[in-house]
């Protein structure tokens, strides 16, 4: 596929394709009734209508090269990504104060540094999909230990409120209950490097690859973004459960 031109008729016809794959899907999960047609329908037509909006904006800013709009434009990706994991934290009263935080200072705090370092090019082709990476991947995380973190404390409440009868404070009576939302939630990502390479070959890697890249260098630069993304996900989890520790009250659920 290397320096083959695009062909518009071939690219629409491959997407349309995918689309009927997943309208398969849909029809499947409507027959068993499982609830999530509806929101799988909106997410790929959301899918759709933004990654094409993206591409045009991106262009955009590659032509330019203003860091600037590259620092807006991770501001707004992590601004959003907060809104849609903050649907998972409806017990809270403002959601989105914990989640964006968590994320921002997740994803954002490591990509400072690999830019700095030099580690990511300080130009906007680089820093911007790999930043989008470390963004998608701390909202996922983000999403599933407030998801845990409120389902270990309701299906535990009397086991804290024992502990907390028993002497203990509100901190060490939940403790526990932290350390196994942040466990679960990162589990995935674990998963994910055990299987680096013999089970999954990602997505950056498999660019460089079809793009002709020496594989040796492929593989480090691939490390590269998996351990990128780790420390963006395990520094994201463990604001998250921080700051909801913070404001939330176990009586509210």
């Amino acid at each position: 596929m290397t320096g083959e031109l695009y062909d518009p008729v071939a690219g629409l016809l491959n997407l349309g394709i995918a689309i009927v794959l997943v309208a398969v899907v849909i029809g499947l999960l409507w027959l068993k009734k499982l609830g999530l047609e509806k929101d799988l329908a909106v997410a790929v037509a959301r899918a759709v209508v933004q990654l094409m909006a993206m591409v045009v904006i991106i262009a955009f800013i590659f032509e330019t090269g203003n860091l600037v709009l590259v620092t807006a434009m991770l501001l707004f990706m992590m601004a959003f990504a907060a809104r849609i994991s903050a649907e998972r934290a409806e017990k809270l009263e403002n959601p989105f104060w914990v989640t964006f935080p968590s994320i921002a200072a997740g994803s954002g705090l490591i990509i400072v540094i690999l830019v700095i370092s030099g580690v990511i090019p300080m130009t906007a082709e680089y820093i911007i999909p790999l930043g989008s990476m470390a963004v998608g991947g701390t909202m996922i995380v983000c999403s599933l230990v407030l998801n845990r973190y409120f389902a270990e404390l309701s299906s535990n409440r009397s086991l804290i409120e024992a502990a907390m009868c028993l002497g203990a404070d509100n901190e060490e009576a939940i403790l526990p209950h932290i350390r196994q939302s942040v466990r679960a939630s990162l589990i995935p990502s674990v998963d994910r490097m055990k299987s680096l390479g013999i089970v999954i070959l990602p997505g950056a890697m498999a660019g460089m690859l079809i793009g002709g890249v020496n594989p040796l260098w492929a593989a480090e630069y691939q490390l590269v973004i998996m351990f990128m993304i780790f420390s963006s996900e395990a520094l994201s989890a463990l604001i998250a459960v921080t700051l909801v520790k913070k404001n939330f009250d176990i009586n509210r659920l």
